[in-house]
């Protein structure tokens, strides 16, 4: 079977190669090059604490509690060194309704336990709580993952594996023939045949989809991640603070994301300058008052409405969407669910509340324009 996936960031790579290791032929077309967009602007956090305790879609939920046994499986498929299980240390007051999360978490299998402040003061000598912050969430089974060797060892093995991958070049159109996806043409003209095409292109997923007369709504919303070094004294753990997010990264610095709220499962705004992000999380961890900013990007998170999007219109046959916020996370789980459903014939029934059919749906809603009183 032919197959053209779009977009190589961390969910497009993981499906490329969970398809070519399956036996696929398989085309991977990239404007740029592998990871090069928000994948590499991302925090990459895997943590059960809070998230587990979301309300959300019960086929999401589901598949939730399997996301870090995926990452350690997939680990031993392709070497580890861009998976960090240090554990993350949770301020209270990070996680909205802090003691019904905990409750909620490990009723449901997580490994979490809350510690005081001498616990965490051994755990992290350099973090330094004010007063009043007195209970903290350790989960030792979390960590991150280095997004960019994580991608170009998955672009590696997928290229052993026969795949094509072909970078910097754009799709201009998509090809359909009596409602069934032939395949993709390139912006130097050359028409990649596909019995199936893969949608995985991020904050590009809305224009791919209207290639092929498809209105698929998302969000897109900037998050800024700063990259900082300096001397010892930095924490080993990822910290989930009041209003921020602190790991570890590759080559001895740290990554921070300001969130300016606590963890939920909506998005708040930016901060202002790197310099001054790194001044006020300098209240709890003193160290960074001696680092310097050698990196600041901004990913553009793309967020579709009512959640993820997985699978294919029952009137486009081949066109397969496959966007989610949170792309490093969930990537391996998709692939493996893509997969099964292109290749295998499955419907896979955790993903029924995720279908693109829930944009068609319900009556279009007014428009939010000048012209809403002439729609009226």
């Amino acid at each position: 079977m032919k197959i053209a996936v779009i977009g190589s960031g961390a969910i497009g790579v993981n499906i490329a190669y969970r398809l070519a290791a399956k036996g696929a032929e398989v085309s991977l077309v990239e404007a740029r090059s592998p990871g090069s967009g928000t994948s590499r602007a991302s925090f990459s956090w895997l943590s059960s604490f809070p998230q587990v305790s979301w309300s959300e879609d019960p086929g999401r939920a589901k598949l939730r509690l399997g996301v870090h046994t995926r990452f350690a499986s997939l680990a031993d498929e392709l070497g580890g060194d861009w998976l960090d299980w240090c554990g993350t240390l949770t301020w209270a007051t990070a996680a909205p309704g802090f003691r019904e999360a905990v409750t909620l978490c490990q009723e449901r299998g997580i490994d979490i336990r809350i510690i005081d402040k001498l616990e965490l003061a051994e755990l992290a000598p350099e973090l330094k709580p004010r007063s009043g912050e007195e209970a903290f969430v350790y989960e030792p089974f979390s960590g991150w993952v280095d997004a960019p060797r994580l991608i170009e060892r998955l672009a590696e093995r997928f290229s052993a594996l026969g795949g094509e991958l072909i970078s910097g070049r754009s799709v201009v159109s998509v090809t359909i023939h009596a409602g069934e996806t032939k395949g993709v043409v390139l912006d130097n003209g050359r028409v990649v045949e596909a019995d199936a095409v893969v949608n995985a292109t991020g904050s590009w997923a809305s224009q791919v989809s209207a290639m092929a007369g498809l209105a698929i709504p998302i969000d897109l919303v900037p998050g800024i991640m700063i990259y900082a070094s300096g001397p010892e004294g930095l924490p080993h753990q990822v910290i989930n603070g009041p209003q921020w997010l602190m790991r570890p990264e590759a080559e001895q610095k740290i990554a921070i994301h300001w969130r300016g709220e606590g963890l939920t499962a909506v998005h708040g705004g930016n901060a202002n300058d790197p310099h001054s992000i790194l001044a006020a999380i300098a209240q709890h961890v003193p160290a960074l008052e001696a680092c310097r900013v050698d990196d600041v990007r901004v990913g553009v998170r793309a967020i579709p409405h009512g959640g993820p999007v997985l699978g294919e219109l029952p009137w486009l046959r081949g066109f397969y969407i496959a966007v989610s916020h949170g792309g490093i996370g969930w990537g391996p789980v998709w692939a493996d669910l893509v997969a099964r459903e292109i290749l295998d014939k499955q419907n896979v029934a955790e993903l029924d509340g995720m279908r693109p059919e829930r944009f068609y749906l319900d009556p279009p809603a007014l428009g939010r324009f000048a012209d809403d009183g002439e729609q009226r």
